[in-house]
């Protein structure tokens, strides 16, 4: 289950609800091997996450500096299944908002990422997913950011991970079992080093029309920051989330979790600027989809 990758997003495959019915009535199939794409469909994801007056401290040579920091990202998408070798997404929104405030400076900055107002076309070829701008131009400065959303879409589609993350076998209500930490939704952007992922089957019910399963999960998960200038500075996450997936088409409908994140580590926030650094606060995690026809409530 991807953070629709990057956490909903890859567990779009149809499969029949007639092979709910082939097992015992008391156990439920959440993943399948191969599912074919629900061609003609069109479905909408929301991805939000957020903080809220994260505690921050930087030392620079010898000076600490205290303050705090609140940002958001947000993400509306359009999946439009074509064709079983087509697919179109379309960015309705993809920014994200940071507040900061140190030794009495504030600071707002609010980034809008390239792909907004952008479809990607992903076509199969020879049995793996490629993405390219459908239509437009991006502008030369924004080209690397595009570029790196396309191949996360593509890795969305090729690297499925609904197996790793529920298993083949029939689930009972009330069955736990662990995960590998890395599936964990949202943590495609930092490199897991370790941890624990566990899921639990809590009960069976009706959402957005339809049986699902809803689960619950609790993590204590170990990573570092992947990208400049906090690239190597350590993450600790720590939580519990609930998922509600759909048992007819076997994909993620919702994905909601709160969680404590720490982080530590040297940046450098300037060339030659060595800054050691240190933060805490709780994030949450909003994750959602529905067909496109519906609102995703």
């Amino acid at each position: 289950m991807k953070l629709i990758p990057s956490i909903l997003a890859v567990s779009l495959f149809a499969s029949p609800i007639l092979a709910q019915e082939a097992v015992d009535q008391k156990t439920y199939v959440l993943a399948t091997k191969e599912n074919p794409l629900p061609v003609k469909e069109k479905f909408k994801a929301l991805r939000h996450m957020s903080m809220a007056e994260g505690k921050v401290k930087v030392e620079v040579a010898g000076q600490a500096m205290d303050g705090t920091v609140s940002n958001s990202s947000k993400e509306d998408i359009i999946y439009d299944f074509i064709s079983e070798d087509k697919i179109r997404v379309s960015f309705e929104k993809n920014r994200s908002l940071e507040k900061s405030s140190m030794m009495g400076q504030e600071q707002d900055t609010e980034e809008i990422h390239p792909s907004e107002g952008k479809t990607i076309l992903l076509e199969k070829k020879e049995g793996k997913w490629v993405g390219k701008l459908a239509e437009g131009e991006i502008d030369e400065v924004d080209q690397e950011k595009f570029d790196e959303k396309v191949k996360s879409l593509e890795k969305e589609f090729n690297v499925v991970d609904d197996l790793a993350m529920y298993g083949a076998e029939p689930r009972k209500v009330g069955e736990s079992w662990d995960v590998d930490p890395s599936l964990m939704p949202g943590m495609e952007e930092f490199n897991v080093t370790g941890g624990k992922l566990t899921m639990t089957l809590v009960e069976v019910k009706e959402f957005q029309g339809e049986p699902c399963a809803i689960l619950k999960t609790s993590f204590s998960i170990k990573a570092e920051m992947t990208e400049d200038p906090l690239k190597g500075v350590g993450v600790a996450f720590e939580g519990s989330g609930r998922i509600v997936r759909s048992l007819a088409l076997l994909t993620d409908y919702k994905f909601t979790g709160e969680m404590t994140m720490e982080m530590s580590g040297d940046m450098e926030p300037q060339p030659g600027i060595v800054a050691k650094m240190s933060m805490k606060g709780d994030m949450k995690i909003d994750m959602r989809m529905a067909k496109a026809k519906a609102e995703a409530e």
